[in-house]
């Protein structure tokens, strides 16, 4: 455990307390209100006209961010969550050279994973981000690219409004662009290798008595870089917007998608050395695949699970959200939500594990369903120079997950979710429902001229989460989150017009994860042992830094400190599609520290040079035990994990990135290096680090005849067509990977080319 951190909560409250009390007696009036809280009720006003700051300028924590300018400079179709790749601190891997095959992509910031972030739309809670999303849906389908205005990224410490159960550390915030004030139409599309093609078109009303609107629509399709199958996505956005008064707003969201994703082969480190890295699923091959299942098997394949003939994946998102900001009186804002989203989603995916009648296949059925709604509100009120923000959030959220089968009698093709009558069997189903409250209250402080900046508040959670079971295989039971006070304390001294310093310490906790592979993936009769003595994740996190800023040069250098409590790990004891219960193990605390330094040099107008350097030290600190592990040194059940590293986390990550823009034109090369990472938590198994490059070139021009803008742009990614390792985790991860046969490795896409014309009317 990290001997800096604060450990106990009254310590924590004598702390503030000290600080506070002479605080508030001699503190002049101020009326500058420019800190933490003025976010709310105006995340539509931000605005990074260099399309990305590094700087957090006037924070109290190490916060980025990343504009619709940013955005669109990448190829179209690209998760805006590759964009943060470049950013210290950042993790961000897919097997896919747009970061959006769900099945692959994996973000993770300063040791936390990605479902111990969190993520928010407008401010609508998207859940964990992770695949089997049992509380939300990913943001890649909750909003098209082209309809984002910027991501706020919250390294260490997100804001304490921030709607999430999972933040554990940092936070990714997207605020939606508001529709235009004038009438117009935007047209993009897209083609490329793998006979990729991508179309967006959005109208916009332009403003009418107050009223603005816009609708857009997005289809996508692209065949898989290797092996058959193709990966599509349809979506619908729409938003509407009344302002009036002196600073009211009412907008409403409304997100539909549907996504419909061919999924690659889990490799292992044997497969890989016998098969190469382009090894897939025998799709269309429907021949090689039956004789698999029979036994006989062709070329490098030696086994069942050497590969399949396809797995699939479909996800059906309906979301609503209606949000309005009041100016109750000059220094007083109401900023209130109310949403709704309803998904549905299947995994398909044909089993040699179960016979069918008339062959030895059968096609497994996984299916997600999430039905939840919620509200949020927070109150904003300006005393001298307190500003003082209490708010809450309640969601009610029905999530139902299961594994069924279908008898085949040859190739079907299922583009769609497979009613249950059809279901010839049930290997577990489970139901769940999740009763989240949490609520904060802060005071953000401006004093001695605006140059010292405090935010001081806390936050209280409570999760409920009620599983039953409706067919047998798996865990049902009560467990919940519950902690009425988990403190946050920033402070920032402005030493000069240039340059600032900040300190930041934070507490925070995850509820248990309903899902498929959550905290009641397991056996009734293991979950009950678990039950008796669970503990939430739980986290306790300072950072502190230096920023520097002027028309040339922004710096930001932070060093940072995390200590976890009841770190849980589950353990995956067989292939993916068996689907045998998974194992719980609570490794007790680990322990994080790191530090990171992001430098953007413009020398001349129109040319920008980023480098980031991550440094991060992430590691379990304690053994645990596994009955069905074997240690090799002694012959136990203990799994050596004490000082090893997380998996998934490398220590070293450097980006580099050189843009330069000469009249019409527009370059851009930019580089990242991931460290060697591991895949079990001995570190018996890992994979090299790696470097990829990419690389851009686009024209635009401006009112060109009756178009407003015109913008041809070519994206070239993996330049240098590396060969590597992308994702680990597909499967889950284990204690060791001792002979090498453990499928969760994922090879990322070689080099590929993308074309896209963009216009405005």
């Amino acid at each position: 455990m990290s001997p800096v951190l604060v450990r106990r909560k009254p310590l924590t409250l004598g702390l503030l307390a000290l600080l506070y009390a002479p605080l508030q007696a001699t503190a002049a009036p101020s009326a500058a209100a420019a800190n933490d809280s003025a976010e709310l009720g105006a995340a539509h006003e931000a605005v990074t006209l260099d399309g990305l700051s590094v700087i957090g300028s006037r924070r109290t924590r190490q916060q980025q961010e990343v504009s619709a300018v940013e955005i669109a400079a990448s190829a179209p179709g690209t998760n805006p969550i590759k964009v943060l790749e470049k950013l210290p601190g950042v993790h961000f891997v897919a097997s896919d050279p747009w970061g959006s095959y769900e099945w692959s992509n994996r973000i993770a910031i300063r040791g936390f994973a990605q479902n111990q972030l969190g993520y928010t739309l407008d401010g609508i809670p998207l859940g964990d981000n992770s695949y089997a999303n049992s509380n939300g849906l990913s943001p890649n389908r909750a909003v098209s690219a082209e309809n984002i205005a910027l991501i706020d990224v919250a390294q260490g410490a997100g804001a304490l409004r921030t709607a999430s159960t999972s933040n554990l550390g940092g936070s990714l915030l997207y605020t939606t662009r508001d529709p235009a004030t004038e009438a117009e139409t935007l047209v993009s599309l897209a083609i490329g290798n793998n006979a990729s093609h991508r179309v967006f078109a959005r109208y916009d009303s332009g403003q009418i008595g107050g009223f603005s609107s816009y609708v857009s629509a997005m289809s996508s399709e692209a065949d898989k870089w290797k092996g058959g199958g193709a990966r599509r996505q349809k979506q619908l956005n729409a938003k509407t917007l009344f302002e009036w008064g002196d600073g009211h707003r009412l907008n409403g969201w409304f997100d539909y998608s549907s996504r419909d994703e061919t999924d690659d082969l889990d490799l292992s480190r044997n497969l890989i050395e016998r098969c190469g890295m382009d090894w897939d699923n025998y799709a269309p091959d429907w021949d090689t695949a039956l004789e698999a299942a029979h036994g006989r098997y062709q070329g490098c394949a030696q086994g069942k699970d050497d590969a399949y003939y396809l797995a699939r994946g479909l996800r059906d998102d309906y979301l609503a959200g209606l949000n309005g900001v009041f100016q109750l009186g000059s220094d007083t804002t109401l900023n209130a939500s109310v949403y709704y989203h309803r998904n549905a989603g299947q995994g398909h995916w044909f089993t040699p594990h179960i016979a069918s009648p008339e062959i030895p296949l059968a096609l497994r059925v996984t299916s997600y369903d999430v039905e939840r709604a919620g509200t949020l509100a927070a109150l904003s009120r300006q005393f001298g120079v307190h500003q003082i923000e209490a708010g809450f959030w309640y969601e009610r959220n029905v999530h139902s997950g299961g594994r069924s089968y279908v008898h085949i009698d040859g190739p079907v093709n299922e583009h769609h979710l497979i009613d249950a009558s059809r279901f010839d069997g049930r290997l577990f189903r489970q139901r769940w429902e999740t009763r989240t409250l949490q609520w904060y209250l802060q005071d953000s402080l401006q004093l001695a001229d605006d140059r010292l900046g405090i935010d001081i508040g806390f936050k209280g959670q409570r999760v409920v989460t009620d599983a039953e079971v409706i067919a047998p295989g798996r865990a049902g039971g009560r467990l919940q989150a519950r902690d009425a006070f988990m403190p946050q304390l920033g402070l920032r001294w402005q030493l000069n017009e240039q340059a600032d310093v900040f300190a930041t310490y934070s507490e925070n906790q995850a509820a248990f994860r309903p899902g498929v592979n959550g905290a009641w993936s397991l056996t009734q009769e293991a979950f009950d042992l678990s039950a008796l003595t669970a503990k939430p994740e739980s986290s306790r996190s300072l950072q502190t830094g230096i920023r520097f800023g002027n028309d040339h040069v922004e710096a930001s250098a932070t060093v940072y400190a995390t200590a976890f409590n009841d770190r849980q790990l589950i353990i995956v004891p067989c292939a993916g599609v068996v689907s045998c219960p998974n194992q719980f193990a609570n490794v007790g605390s680990a322990s994080t520290r790191g530090a990171e330094l992001a430098v953007v040099w413009k020398p001349v107008e129109g040319m920008r040079w980023l480098n980031s350097v991550t440094f991060n030290d992430s590691r379990y600190n304690e053994d645990y035990l596994n009955n069905s592990y074997t240690n090799p040194e002694d012959g136990s059940h203990r799994v050596p994990a004490r000082d090893k590293q997380m998996v998934d986390t490398p220590r070293h990550m450097f980006a580099t990135e050189l843009s330069h823009r000469f009249g019409a034109f527009n370059v851009r090369l930019g580089g990242k290096y991931t460290g060697k990472r591991y895949y079990t938590y001995s570190n018996d198994a890992s994979v090299p680090g790696f470097w990829l490059w990419n690389a851009g070139l686009s024209w635009e021009r401006k009112d060109i005849g009756r178009l407003r803008q015109l913008n041809v742009a070519l994206d070239v990614s993996n330049l240098t067509d590396k060969r590597y390792i992308a994702t680990l985790g597909s499967n889950g991860f284990r204690d060791d990977d001792r002979d090498g046969d453990f499928q969760t490795l994922l090879p990322g896409a070689p080099r590929q080319a993308f074309l896209s014309v963009t216009m405005g009317f």
